[in-house]
């Protein structure tokens, strides 16, 4: 009667059963002396494989074959054949195993080498890894001379090798081994082993000499002693760290010798490189005058200037008192970090009479004989010689996508006083900026007018009274609480970056002249925006999202969204709060009170610069490429490494934007002006539209200015809005290239009048009466006059990643 199939066993049962080991079942099962009752087929970690199974009890009658069998393979071995060809890997065997590790010990001891095993694990069969032996590795070392003149390096060699017959015959005997077997063993192993080295350190010694003969030809090339010195320190360090060199039989002892002649010539070679580089950095630094940065601006270090820096917190007329001071002098500029602070400036400069002008990214108004001109901060003339320069929102220094600007201002304004405002925080690296130049600082601190309050109890959203600001950071949260307060009954006006500047300032006048309610706000209200008479700041969240991680609010920031709160004039004190989706209201009361009342982290450390034209220039000749990408990322990796104060901006979406635009046949500096355009790089649209204003500019001489609808959704308008804000910007910079300007002008206008209805129309509850309907209509007829005007361009922050936006 056959064995029933679930009694079978497999192959990890015979080695009990035999009182063998599992190599040699193997081998028995291969020359079939052991019968497979069956094969069956396994599933293991997604692998299907077929075992053989075995008849126990017919294996148990097998046990007395086994002598026989070892001594078959004991005769065989006897009879002069070989256990398996040479350098063929076979199965370890405890056995073998032992009387190995018996041959080594007095090899290590007389050698003093390091030699063991070469166990490895590989698949042979269906059934499972199996460790087998390889052979031997060994690990030889030597001092050796590298260098002329050089002091001795060691040299590590790792070399792994079969097993000498002599060696194998006495560890695979199926009989016992005698003591004298195994010494005989050792010396055959040892003998082999130091024939090896001997080999091994001959074979380097001849690589070596003959580099080290071609390295003193190579060196004699050189006429400068520090370049040789250079190139022989390199190799040197390089070396230092070598690690062992890897080899076997299958290249012998010379194939040691020409990897270490191969790795010493990769040490030249890179070490000639790094001369080469180091060269073309020094000749870039020394060109562009990063090294030396204060000396780059003639002109500003031509005059005896000083500095008055205006610290203090939101609402404590540090502003009001620079534009005091520009007004007395007889010429200023007016330098801002946003271009509606900077129309906000001009209309001020205007209607006080003075022969204002203003200058922005993408527009220019600028009368003949004008002596005080309002300016986006990028656009500052490094030439025109004024009596005082208002730096505005100085803390902008450490910002790293355009704190490059704020560094530039202040190293660079030619202006006899310049006046800094900004927060107390920035006078550390005011100061360390200013020690470059070694001109004087005077640090005038001004307190708030007016108390500022951080409520006892959240906020409830549909009981916010006139005058509230809520805030949050993204546009999705703002169109949300918005839509949730509007359902409520309230009118709402609506203030975030992807907003056109006109339509920012529309929204922030409904809100100052009473029209609505409540401002739902990101941010950018913390950047000196006239919002009127805020009396409340209630935030949403304290986390935002900074264009690299979510992250909780700096203290410097809640201090300057917080204090927009309680202008002075209009409230005695003002109020500070959150609403209760902000989190548990005792925690985030402590943040904000902790923000208000402590000290914020100090700017310190080095000021951000970015390359100008000219040093792009340079370093393109330097490295003799017209590829702007590249220049751009040598500039970013080397042209300010190890400054003690200066440290690159953040120039990533520049260089992505150049490396598009180098396939684009035009002269490599207009290729950077529309690298540094303001385009969102996260914008598909609009990068595309770039690139092909670039081939229509190379093409035709001529670029087509957009044609755009202004009838759809509010995101595209927006998007829209941009666009045509980007080709404003290039069109200041090619104005014979870009001709249809007062086209893209009421365009933008057109647009941005279509965003400005769309927000009045949902800002206010469509359950409304009909005459207050009607009064809300009334209240629009300042925006039907301001779609005619001439619109006003600029770049904003985008409200959820402000760091981006590159140029204004």
């Amino acid at each position: 009667m056959p064995k029933k199939s679930k009694n079978l066993v497999s192959l990890n049962h015979l080695p009990g059963i035999l009182l063998a080991s599992e190599a040699e079942c193997e081998r028995w099962i291969e020359a079939g002396l052991i019968p497979v009752a069956e094969r069956r087929t396994f599933q293991k970690r997604g692998r299907t494989f077929e075992a053989p199974m075995f008849d126990p009890e017919v294996v148990a009658q097998l046990s007395a074959e086994v002598p026989a069998w070892r001594e078959q393979s004991g005769e065989t071995l006897k009879s002069g054949s070989r256990p398996s060809r040479s350098g063929e890997p076979q199965p370890a065997d405890d056995a073998a195993h032992r009387r190995r590790q018996s041959v080594l010990a007095p090899v290590r001891r007389n050698t003093g080498l390091y030699v063991a095993e070469d166990i490895r694990r590989i698949e042979r069969g269906p059934w499972k890894p199996e460790r087998v032996f390889a052979g031997y590795r060994a690990v030889f070392s030597k001092p050796l001379q590298i260098l002329p003149d050089g002091a001795l390096i060691d040299i590590a060699v790792e070399y792994s090798f079969p097993e000498p017959l002599e060696v194998a015959a006495v560890v695979l005997a199926p009989a016992r081994v005698e003591r004298n077997e195994l010494a005989a063993a050792s010396e055959a192993l040892e003998a082999r082993l130091v024939a090896l080295r001997d080999a091994v350190f001959e074979a380097c010694e001849q690589e070596v000499a003959s580099w080290r003969d071609e390295l003193e030809t190579y060196l004699d090339a050189f006429e400068d002693a520090g370049e040789r010195q250079a190139i022989l320190g390199g190799i040197q360090a390089a070396i230092e760290k070598l690690d062992r060199i890897q080899a076997s039989d299958k290249g012998g002892p010379a194939g040691v010798g020409r990897r270490l002649r191969q790795k010493l010539d990769d040490y030249r070679s890179k070490a000639a490189a790094r001369r080469l580089r180091h060269l073309r950095e020094a000749q870039i630094r020394e060109a562009s005058g990063y090294e030396r940065y204060a000396a780059i601006f003639p002109v500003a270090r031509s005059l005896d200037r000083r500095f008055l820096f205006l610290a203090g917190p939101t609402n404590s007329g540090k502003t009001h008192e620079a534009l005091r001071l520009a007004g007395e002098a007889e010429t200023a500029e007016i330098l801002s970090p946003l271009r509606l602070l900077a129309l906000e400036h001009y209309e001020r400069l205007s209607g006080e009479g003075f022969a204002a002008g203003m200058i922005t990214g993408e527009e220019r108004v600028l009368p003949e004989g004008a002596t005080h001109i309002a300016r986006t901060i990028e656009t500052l003339d490094l030439h025109r010689v004024v009596d005082v320069c208002v730096i505005d929102e100085v803390q902008m220094l450490g910002d790293p996508s355009r704190g490059w600007a704020w560094t530039q201002a202040m190293v660079g304004a030619p202006a006899k006083l310049v006046v800094l405002t900004g927060a107390p925080e920035a006078i550390p690296l005011v100061e360390h900026l200013l020690a470059m130049t070694g001109e004087p600082l005077e640090v005038k601190i001004l307190k708030r007018k007016g108390k500022l309050r951080v409520e006892g109890v959240p906020a409830n959203l549909n009981k916010l009274t006139r005058g509230d600001a809520v805030v949050a950071f993204t546009r999705r949260a703002v169109h949300d609480l918005r839509t949730r307060l509007v359902a409520s009954g309230r009118t709402v006006a609506t203030v975030y970056g992807a907003l056109g500047p006109e339509v920012r300032r529309a929204e922030a006048a409904r809100f100052r002249n009473g029209e609505a309610e409540i401002l739902v706000a990101t941010d950018a209200i913390g950047m000196g925006l006239n919002i009127g008479p805020l009396r409340r700041v209630v935030f949403s969240t304290l986390r935002k999202f900074d264009g690299v991680r979510e992250r909780q609010l700096s203290a410097m920031e809640i201090k300057q969204i917080a204090g927009r709160a309680g202008r002075f004039g209009h409230h005695d004190e003002g109020l500070v709060t959150a609403l209760p989706e902000a989190g548990a209201y005792a925690q985030v009361e402590s943040v904000v009170r902790n923000a208000l009342n402590g000290d914020a982290a100090k700017l310190r450390g080095k000021a951000y610069v970015r390359p100008n034209q000219e040093t792009v220039l340079s370093a393109s000749e330097v490295l003799q490429t017209d590829r702007l990408g590249r220049v751009l990322r040598h500039l970013y990796d080397t042209l300010v490494a190890g400054h003690p104060d200066l440290r690159m901006a953040d120039m990533d979406e520049m260089i992505e934007l150049a490396s598009l635009l180098d396939t684009v046949d035009m002269p490599i500096l207009d290729r950077l002006s529309y690298a540094m355009a303001p385009v969102d790089g996260r914008e598909q649209l609009a990068v595309e539209l770039l690139i092909d204003w670039a081939r229509q500019h190379a093409r035709d001489g001529r670029v087509r200015a957009p044609d755009f609808g202004i009838n759809t959704d509010l995101l595209k308008l927006e998007a829209r809005v941009k666009i045509a804000t980007s080709w404003l910007w290039l069109a200041q910079r090619y104005p014979a290239v870009f001709e249809d300007m007062e086209t893209v002008v009421d365009l933008r206008a057109s647009l941005n009048a279509k965003i400005e209805e769309k927000l009045v129309a949902t800002s206010v509850s469509q359950r409304r009466k009909p005459d207050e309907k009607s009064r809300r209509d009334r209240g629009k007829k300042p925006n039907k006059q301001r779609k005619n005007r001439r619109g006003w361009a600029e770049t904003d922050v985008a409200e959820a990643e402000p760091s981006r936006v590159r140029g204004r």
